[in-house]
């Protein structure tokens, strides 16, 4: 099967296999864009090549991911990935706040309110009364200044707060809250933590570093490796099992929803390591803050579940439970037949976005609005009343589709679909990846990659086929 490339974007045709065997084309192709001072998204000079394997902030592939391979066969979702930093905002009063909301919108531009008919009397050719010529006029200038009611499809709200910490209280205090516990037949709960009142807010990067979660690990050379007490430490068959393999810790703990985080802990690691003071969680959801309770309960072991404990814009790891899951089932039976994918496989694994920044479908003409998510000065901003900067960009309406020539001498169009809108607020750039899949039956002898602009891509969304059945028999 030849490929060619119409397009000036990268792209890449590849094949794909599903859990029954049966292979597919697959092709992705990726936009970069930029936005000028207008705030008006503009194809960037530098053109950004396909992601080919995932890409982490930290050099040494450690910590959140920036943007996964976009070489992936198929994405039933499409997943809208933030990448910012949260800007406190710059009210008149010069105030700097403790916390504030951090703020994703991504809408889909309404279809303006028809034009109604001009009105005329008993049949077309009479003229309408000077009432109803009123009537009509009034109704048409409504409908010019009415704003089209579009489709909200994400509204997402998070909380950032300065710098804070859980921190132990010092002996005397513990000792009289032991007074008091022993003195009211331990009714009475002195705490032995407190968690201090967040400092101004500061620019805080929107990773999971800064939400909650974390790690405990003591390795064998550190000082505190003989002070962890037995039932903490890795047995043998753990430490082989390790995945770090060249240096397994001596005692090793983490958050399974986000290890990089910070604000979990255990209290054999602050014993043994004598740890007084742990960073508190910087990012989190309005409807859930993370306060002293849950830091206790983590503490003690005692932290059930807590996906929604973690609050982020960007990419939601591979190692996260409610995402691994959908691996399927690797056992024993599967490693020893030559399937390539488990019967239970799930193809949302590639879905890499939070799931409350997913959507079934783009257009690629939607409206996105950002909230104190970039600094103030970059181009195209505008604050409000509040002092809060908004970035509103719109997509631009662009279409690549698949020319499609079979074997047999029939000739088909497949709409791409965008399945992952990266918005890059720090380097400026909005990546746009397109993907299109088809059967291999009947056999394609070439994929031609086009793209269609403006208008004409909208106008022809509701004829072009989208689904590869439809190409195959077309």
């Amino acid at each position: 099967m030849e490929f060619v490339n119409h397009t000036p974007f990268p792209a890449l045709a590849f094949e794909g296999i599903d859990q029954r065997g049966q292979g597919f084309h697959t092709v992705v192709l990726r936009q970069t864009f930029t936005w000028n001072d207008a705030g008006e998204l503009v194809f960037a000079d530098d053109q950004q090549p396909l992601c080919e394997a995932d890409e982490f902030f930290d050099e040494n592939l450690q910590g959140s991911v920036r943007q996964e391979s976009d070489l992936c066969a198929y994405k039933p979702r499409c997943d809208v990935i933030v990448n910012a930093t949260a800007y406190p905002p710059q009210p008149a009063d010069g105030s700097v706040p403790e916390r504030f909301e951090v703020r994703l919108s991504v809408m889909r531009p309404g279809t303006p309110v028809p034009i109604p008919a001009r009105p005329h009397g008993l049949n077309p050719l009479m003229p309408a009364s000077d009432e109803a010529m009123r009537i009509w006029q009034a109704e048409v200038e409504r409908v010019k200044h009415a704003d089209a009611q579009g489709e909200r499809l994400i509204d997402k709200v998070l909380v950032v707060t300065g710098e804070r910490r859980f921190v132990k209280l010092n002996g005397w205090t513990r000792a009289a809250a032991a007074l008091l516990k022993i003195g009211t037949i331990g009714i009475v709960r002195f705490p032995y933590w407190r968690v201090t009142r967040p400092e101004p807010a500061q620019p805080v990067p929107i990773r999971l570093e800064r939400a909650f979660g974390g790690e405990c690990r003591i390795d064998a050379d550190h000082s505190a490796a003989g002070k962890v007490p037995q039932k903490y430490r890795l047995t043998v068959e753990q430490t082989d099992a390790h995945p770090d393999v060249a240096r397994p810790p001596v005692a090793h703990d983490a958050y399974p929803f986000n290890p990089v985080g910070q604000g979990y802990t255990r209290d054999w690691f602050l014993a043994s390591a004598d740890v007084r003071s742990v960073a508190a969680t910087q990012i989190e959801y309005p409807s859930r803050p993370i306060g002293l309770d849950d830091f206790n309960r983590a503490r003690r072991g005692k932290l059930d579940g807590g996906e929604w404990l973690v609050a982020g814009l960007g990419v939601r790891p591979k190692g996260h439970p409610e995402r691994a899951k959908l691996v399927g089932t690797i056992d024993e039976a599967f490693i020893e037949s030559n399937a390539a994918l488990p019967k239970d496989f799930d193809f949302a694994v590639w879905n890499a976005a939070w799931p409350d920044q997913q959507v079934d479908a783009l257009r690629g003409d939607e409206l996105i609005r950002l909230v104190n998510l970039c600094a103030p000065d970059t181009p195209g901003v505008t604050r409000d009343t509040q002092g809060n900067a908004v970035l509103t960009l719109a997509l631009p309406g662009h279409l690549p589709f698949l020319l499609v020539r079979f074997e047999n001498g029939a000739i088909g169009e497949l709409a791409a679909r965008l399945d992952t809108l990266l918005i890059d607020l720090n380097r400026r750039q909005v990546s746009c990846v397109w993907r299109a899949t088809l059967s291999k039956q009947p056999q394609v002898r070439m994929l031609e990659a086009r793209m269609l602009s403006g208008d004409d891509a909208l106008a022809v969304t509701t004829r072009m086929p989208t689904e590869q059945e439809e190409v195959a028999h077309g």
